[in-house]
């Protein structure tokens, strides 16, 4: 038997995170876990214009306009395995689009921001955090924080 996890700790330090990572920190936020501040994925992506975005940093690399799609597509397939649905990842195709005009683009980075929109309704919505959704929740975390890193320093070449 395992001990039960702490539903309002959790929630409170995973959003904590999140919030962080998104963006949009507690404005008495003691420390920065990203350690930039305004270094989220909103502020991140706001200072990139749509030709930066789908530019490569190296051959057959990804762009930052990728990474972004890519993210958003984590966390959505995350989402539909937590309502339990039948999913089959295809990672090539995650970090289409890579190429974006500007439509497309703010479409990119509206779809990653509605996503972990999304995810953070879901964590408070948990009753009960089994280690299954440990797992999934602590991945976007992980993965998101991840790629948003990428992009940081993609962003210094491109």
């Amino acid at each position: 038997m395992t001990d039960p996890v702490d539903r309002d700790a959790f929630n409170r330090t995973f959003l904590y995170l999140l919030d962080e990572i998104v963006g949009e920190p507690p404005k008495d936020s003691p420390g920065t876990a990203v350690l930039d501040p305004d270094a989220g994925w909103l502020q991140t992506l706001l200072t990139v214009d749509h030709t930066r975005a789908s530019r490569t940093i190296a051959q057959g690399g990804t762009t930052i306009a990728g990474q972004a799609a890519h993210a958003a597509y984590y966390v959505e397939l995350l989402e539909q395995l937590a309502r339990g649905e039948d999913v089959e990842a295809d990672w090539p195709r995650s970090f289409v689009p890579s190429v974006v005009d500007e439509g497309r683009w703010e479409e990119t980075r509206a779809r990653l921001l509605a996503a972990l929109a999304r995810f953070r309704a879901m964590v408070l919505a948990v009753d009960e955090w089994d280690e299954e959704r440990l797992r999934g929740a602590l991945g976007v975390l992980v993965h998101t924080a991840y790629h948003l890193g990428a992009v940081r320093q993609m962003i210094r070449v491109v």
